[in-house]
């Protein structure tokens, strides 16, 4: 089954029709030479170009602003033990993340959830912390890599490096595997522990799977 989790793919391919069809923006010396009739035609393109890029500007940042309030809704849900300025910044953070590494915010919004729940203080029996339950020993090697502070321990428990750190790692791992399944599953397992699987000839798949329903939920739902 195909999973479709791009964030910026509407919006690119928008904007390429726009280039494939000759309506880069024209110089003002374009029109130096010509008749007044071939200069009106180069100015009004130009003024074209405009508003067509102002018009697909507009509907990206109502889609973002769409999708802050649908997570803003589903965030109230959860008992997330955050402030409330950290709560009130957290589905922009979400949405900024995704946009980073090109993902749709609902599909890290299902990690999030699959991870924590949003109880930003949650740690798991094996020591990983907050809202994407990152181990410490992790978060310290990434953090560099990431440009995210490392301040021990309690960097993990602020939702913005959290998140950062979780949405590099994971983009990190996709990289790395080639399949957003396995990046899952290395994501949840850690990537030496699925590497030993796959050379057993076993691909696990109960964790992916469950981020995949969270997120085809999230998607096919009014929040």
């Amino acid at each position: 089954m195909k999973f479709i989790v791009k964030f910026s793919s509407l919006f690119a391919g928008l904007a390429a029709l726009f280039m494939v069809a000759g309506l880069e923006r024209p110089h003002n010396n374009h029109t130096q030479g010509l008749s007044s009739y071939h200069a009106s035609w180069v100015a009004w393109e130009e003024q074209v170009f405009d508003r067509s890029l102002q018009e697909l500007q507009n509907q990206e940042s109502l889609y973002e602003r769409d999708l802050q309030q649908r997570i803003t809704q589903l965030v109230s849900r959860y008992k997330t033990g955050l402030k409330t300025d950290h709560l009130a910044n957290l589905p922009e953070r979400i949405v900024y993340e995704s946009k980073k590494y090109d993902y749709d915010p609902l599909f890290l919004t299902a990690v999030i959830i699959t991870e924590s729940s949003f109880n930003n203080w949650a740690r798991s029996n094996k020591g990983a912390l907050g809202l994407m339950q990152i181990l410490p020993t992790t978060g310290k090697a990434l953090a560099g890599e990431a440009h995210v502070k490392w301040k021990g321990n309690p960097t993990l428990y602020d939702p913005e490096a959290n998140i950062a750190l979780g949405a590099y790692y994971l983009n990190k791992l996709v990289l790395r595997f080639g399949d957003l399944g396995l990046a899952l599953e290395a994501y949840n397992h850690g990537p030496s522990q699925l590497r030993r699987y796959l050379r057993k000839g076993y691909r696990p798949n109960r964790y992916s799977q469950k981020v995949f329903k969270h997120y085809n939920r999230l998607r096919s739902q009014s929040i």
